[in-house]
């Protein structure tokens, strides 16, 4: 971009000067061409759209290797600065160290950036030392760890009208109960104070969720901030930043998490979950996995008794929310739960019983089991006129809610911490991004699907009850709550439309 500019085209430098102030991309590109290198994705526009949002108060969540601390830390302040927006600008670590060393990086570019000095020209004044600096133009920058004081700070009779939390918080400390409230008090009693609410200001909080109880995470859930929180993928492990990582390397760096039992710490570093792991109802070392190809897969593959479960969007419009449609192998033997297919996204009505159908065809799946609500009269008989007109049709067996949503998908926990569930390593991830976050979760449509794998044991009469599992643990099933579907994998029963 440099070596494109005429620094004598007066005109072609206003070009520029407005471009810059209007377009967080293009300034980046043109000041820092060495700092960004790779395209910006779709998760950077989201920063960039809150930064420039108007918005007083503003919570990032952002993943690991994302350069978070380079945009907000770096080249916002800077931007701040060179056109001066701002009066006093305080830039807040975890530590007074981190904080400072952030600071000199600031000074570093406006000293030594040579796109800075042909178009800003020179910005130092006397007053340059590391505690607190001013620029030529009166702006002071004054860095601090998190707890010092920042409540009462004045600069020529300004108050703080930028401040910037960059990763604030401690790994290690964030595990403390008292260290967390301290934080707290510190960040709502002397940050938040520290500002003149008569005139404009501005309080930004960038970072990592570390805790479901952390500053950050209470302030993605307060709705008086205006906040983002990104992930580098989505349940299926595609890259939200292609040019970064592809969708092979980011499933190769879950599965390297996931191979030492730390699947959560990358979807709270990598996705900005935060999972508990005290209170955490399913955890990932209870998650246990098969190949579809396996020998030892392969030898009981013959008699599972297969069933499709489907838990539609709950609107007529389907296509306008998420249908789960859950393949399930069960091996009354043994008590095994083989998780085969799993499959979710917004589909048309006719999309639902191609792919419900479709899974039932590939798995010979023995029923198809439905959750039904309002719509009954939109789900079953269309399924029934469409195996008909294929000329294969199978039970349709309907589920109804037996309790909350979150009740139901908890009775799942004793086959988990059993060891008896088992997820095809193939397709499973978003599951496994139910499970983790549960209760929790954006989303339960896949987890409440499979929950409904008991209910359909309980419909055909196949039971068993692992001698690991205590009645404190599996809650008994209501025997009026539904008719029981006597073989239902053969000719179906009083509640199994044929």
């Amino acid at each position: 971009m440099s070596e494109e500019l005429d620094f004598n085209d007066k005109e072609e430098l206003k070009k520029i000067f407005a471009r810059c102030y209007v377009d967080d991309k293009f300034f980046a590109k043109t000041v820092f061409p060495e700092r960004f290198t790779l395209p910006f994705s779709k998760i950077h526009e989201e920063v960039f759209q809150a930064l420039n949002s108007g918005k007083q108060r503003i919570a990032i969540a952002a993943p690991r290797g994302f350069g978070k601390t380079t945009i907000s830390n770096l080249l916002n302040p800077l931007k701040k600065i060179l056109f001066q927006d701002k009066k006093f600008i305080v830039p807040i670590s975890n530590t007074n160290t981190q904080a400072v060393l952030q600071s000199e990086n600031m000074k570093r570019e406006l000293l030594s950036n040579s796109m800075i000095n042909k178009l800003f020209g020179p910005v130092k004044s006397d007053w340059f030392s590391k505690e607190m600096w001013v620029t030529k133009s009166g702006i002071a920058i004054f860095p601090r760890g998190a707890g010092q004081q920042v409540r009462g700070v004045n600069h020529n009779g300004h108050r703080p009208d930028l401040i910037i939390l960059d990763d604030a918080e401690n790994p290690d400390d964030v595990r403390n109960e008292d260290i967390r409230k301290k934080m707290k008090e510190w960040f709502f009693a002397d940050v938040m104070n520290s500002v003149d609410r008569s005139k404009d200001w501005q309080v930004i909080v960038v970072g990592t969720v570390l805790h479901e109880d952390s500053l950050l995470e209470n302030l993605l859930n307060d709705p008086t901030w205006h906040t983002i929180r990104l992930e580098i993928c989505d349940d299926d492990y595609k890259s939200n930043w292609p040019d970064l990582m592809s969708d092979e390397a980011v499933k190769a760096l879950a599965d390297g998490y996931k191979a030492q039992g730390m699947l959560d710490v990358f979807y709270r570093e990598y996705r900005n979950m935060p999972i508990s792991s005290e209170d955490a109802i399913f955890m990932p070392d209870t998650f246990k996995y098969y190949s579809e190809t396996s020998e030892e897969f392969m030898k009981v593959r013959h008699k599972l008794e297969n069933i499709i479960i489907l838990d539609p969007a709950k609107t007529v419009k389907m296509h306008s929310a998420e249908s789960a449609i859950v393949g399930v192998g069960l091996d009354i033997d043994t008590g095994r739960v083989y998780v085969r297919e799993v499959d979710a996204a917004m589909y048309y009505p006719d999309e639902v019983y191609d792919h419900v159908l479709d899974m039932a065809d590939r798995l010979n799946a023995r029923a198809i089991g439905i959750e039904v609500t309002s719509l009954h009269e939109f789900i079953t008989f269309p399924f029934k006129n469409e195996m008909i007109r294929r000329g294969k049709t199978r039970p349709i067996v309907e589920l109804k809610a037996r309790a909350k949503k979150e009740e139901r998908i908890a009775m799942m926990v004793p086959f988990y911490r059993n060891g008896f569930v088992y997820h095809n390593e193939a397709n499973c991830q978003s599951l496994e991004a139910q499970l983790l976050t549960f209760p929790r979760c954006k989303r339960f449509d896949i987890i409440d699907a499979l929950a409904y794998f008991v209910e359909m044991l309980d419909a055909g009469s196949r039971y068993f009850t692992p001698e690991d599992m205590g009645e404190d643990e599996f809650a008994e099933l209501e025997e009026d709550a539904m008719p029981k579907l006597n073989n239902w994998r053969i000719i179906g029963g009083p509640n199994a439309i044929q």
